[in-house]
């Protein structure tokens, strides 16, 4: 909120549109982290993975280092190569 003499000022559009984006990335870095964890869970090297999902194995290395964040269609690549249903890792992060 910014005052200017009488005229109150509230950016609340661009606040809430800020709190989704960092919902989002938070969503989507639980999904990345998680995903990274079944993988090592199921004792599938990072090669091995990225050759099953038919993605470059440096895509996967950023992907489960959070260096970036991945498309949906990236995330449901690795996710049904892992043999994971996506939807319910989506709706488990999402429901917080």
């Amino acid at each position: 909120m910014v005052i200017y003499g009488h005229i109150i000022s509230i950016h609340l559009p661009l606040l809430l549109v800020s709190v989704k984006i960092d919902l989002e990335k938070q969503t989507i870095t639980a999904i990345c982290a998680e995903l990274a964890q079944i993988r090592k869970d199921q004792e599938i090297s990072q090669q091995r993975l990225s050759e099953i999902a038919d993605i470059s194995r440096s895509g996967l290395r950023h992907v489960e280092s959070l260096k970036y964040h991945p498309t949906l269609y990236t995330l449901l690549k690795i996710a049904r190569a892992l043999n994971i249903d996506l939807s319910i890792l989506i709706a488990k992060h999402t429901q917080k």
